[in-house]
């Protein structure tokens, strides 16, 4: 199997690190040592910060006592002087720290015990372990990630591989270095025996990867791993569904999806996934009530692209139904600051169609003017051949989409960690660690900036050619417009009114009325109707 992986020397997360053949060698003397040291006392009384009580008894079953500590033979690439081996008690002290939740003390000590001792020292992986552990609890998640990635990855203490994967697990559920940890660990490993939940954690990232590379009966092997009882089954019946919906497989796909929503394992938004996958497919198959009443199930976050995008589908799904005053009321929905950026040239197409439906030409030409005057000087810009990343509004409307969406929001993560590192100061600074941590985001942040603008050079491209179609279909519908209003109408086309055209706005009752002053209400967005008339002929008119 084809697993793409990327050069990150793990000699970045450490620097006094040998190579893991040097490693290998020293493992016989390592084991010669029998005198075990006493473990660290839990002086708080907290439980390991979350971590199993079998993590410290681990520890202190293969550990022992080393001879006295020698000046190491390199200093830190942080350019400060040489210092000595830190001895046992530094490990032990750091421990201390780490469970009485002093995670700045903790992390310091285990970095000055990795960067001054060999890495055939004894608890040397343990301490890698916790340094990872102690970053992340102070939310440095990329340095906790890198760490805990030489663990997982080298696997020299089997009984850590658990617990550092779970660590992992955690940092994955925000951004994260998905070329690290997805390409080059969870994809491109094999873990041997793991616990049940871990196994399932594994097995789904292994068959999302496998999937994703077209390899669909070895994913779908690995996804029949994941117990019914694991939050990762319903993700990967999510999964399949989509692959099933990209092979046109509807019935089949549709039959995931319901799954998913009968799993009692399935988050919410796993939950709110599955519906509107649903949906579409529902309204693919012009069954657009059906669509409709799934759509309002729907729950995304208030005021977000994922709300824009919503409204906008429910609005196509109205204009289906001939339910003009709903799908104009939800297209003005869209016009309130929050959904400003977003991006949707279809929705002046949209309003323009209501509009040449009821009649109303000149309001149908103005929504195309609207689109040239709001997207003209980006389609300048598609046509004189410029940097399309140069385009502020391609530019944006890439960066809220899939994948760039992600390598941006990793992209602020990296730079908010980045910038937190001269908080800390004090012990840091003493052994370097500081200086290390800069240097892992620096390089993380050129890596991904290289990776974000060769990926929006493509999302930019893919846009501009989506807008050139907007544009073409614009041109044509002004085309059908200027013919509509010189058509001449025959008595049997003519259209005969019907309650809907009733506007008369009733003296007393129930509902309320107010015109409408350019002012958006958060909580009334969703609930807009927009009143307008048919203005087409009638058979009353051409008598």
């Amino acid at each position: 199997m084809n697993r793409t992986t990327i050069a990150l020397s793990t000699a970045l997360a450490l620097t006094m690190w040998t190579s893991t053949s040097t490693r290998l060698a020293h493992a016989q003397d390592r084991t010669a040592r029998q005198d075990a040291a006493p473990p660290a006392e839990d002086k708080s009384g907290k439980d390991g910060a979350g971590e199993s009580p079998s993590a410290l008894k681990a520890i202190t079953e293969g550990s022992a006592k080393t001879e006295a500590a020698a000046e190491t033979d390199a200093s830190s690439a942080s350019g400060h002087p040489r210092r000595r081996a830190a001895p046992p008690e530094t490990f032990q002290e750091a421990l201390e720290n780490y469970y009485a939740d002093d995670f700045v003390g903790a992390s310091a000590k285990m970095y000055d015990y990795l960067t001054t001792n060999e890495q055939t020292v004894e608890n040397y992986e343990w301490a890698e372990y916790f340094l990872g552990m102690s970053l992340l609890r102070l939310d440095f998640r990329q340095a906790a990630s890198e760490y805990l990635f030489n663990v997982a990855k080298d696997r020299t203490k089997p009984e850590i591989l658990p617990e550092a994967l779970q660590a992992l697990e955690e940092i994955m559920q925000g951004p994260y270095d998905e070329s690290l940890l997805d390409g080059q660990l969870l994809t491109d490993s094999e873990f041997g025996y793991l616990p049940p939940y871990v196994a399932d954690f594994v097995a789904y990232h292994q068959g999302l990867a496998d999937l994703r590379d077209g390899h669909v009966a070895w994913a779908e092997r690995i996804f029949r791993r994941i117990s019914d009882e694991s939050p990762y089954h319903p993700q990967a019946l999510y999964a399949i569904g989509v692959q099933r919906l990209r092979r046109n497989s509807m019935t089949d796909a549709v039959k995931h999806f319901r799954q998913v929503l009968e799993d009692p394992q399935a988050k919410r938004d796993l939950r709110n996934l599955a519906r509107l996958a649903l949906a579409r497919v529902l309204y693919e198959n012009e069954r657009y009530r059906s669509a409709l009443k799934i759509y309002d199930t729907v729950e995304v976050p208030e005021l977000s692209t994922a709300e824009a995008s919503l409204f906008l589908e429910k609005a196509w799904t109205s204009y289906w139904l001939r339910d003009y005053r709903k799908t104009m009321g939800i297209l003005y929905a869209l016009e309130a600051p929050s959904y400003r950026e977003y991006f949707a040239p279809e929705k002046y197409m949209l309003r323009a169609l209501v509009y040449k439906n009821l009649c109303h030409y000149i309001p149908a030409k103005r929504e195309i003017r609207r689109f040239r005057f709001r997207f003209g000087e980006t389609l300048d810009n598609i046509r004189d051949r410029i940097d399309l990343r140069q385009d502020d509004r391609l530019r944006i409307a890439a960066l809220s989409r899939g994948k760039l969406e992600r390598i941006r929001d990793f992209g602020r993560k990296l730079a908010d960690e980045a910038d937190r590192i001269a908080t800390i100061g004090g012990e840091w600074t003493e052994v370097g660690l500081d200086d290390k941590l800069r240097e892992i985001y620096r390089l993380k942040t050129e890596r991904t900036d290289l990776t974000l603008s060769a990926e929006l050079r493509k999302e930019t491209r893919r846009i501009a050619e989506e807008l050139v179609e907007f544009e073409e279909q614009m041109y044509l519908l002004d085309y059908e417009i200027g013919l509509e209003i010189y058509r001449r109408l025959k008595k049997e086309d003519a259209r005969r009114p019907t309650k809907e055209d009733d506007l008369d706005i009733p003296a007393t009752g129930d509902t309320s009325y107010y015109e409408f002053a350019d002012e958006f209400w958060n909580d009334e967005l969703p609930d807009y109707d927009f009143f307008v008339e048919n203005r087409c002929f009638d058979e009353g008119a051409m008598d």
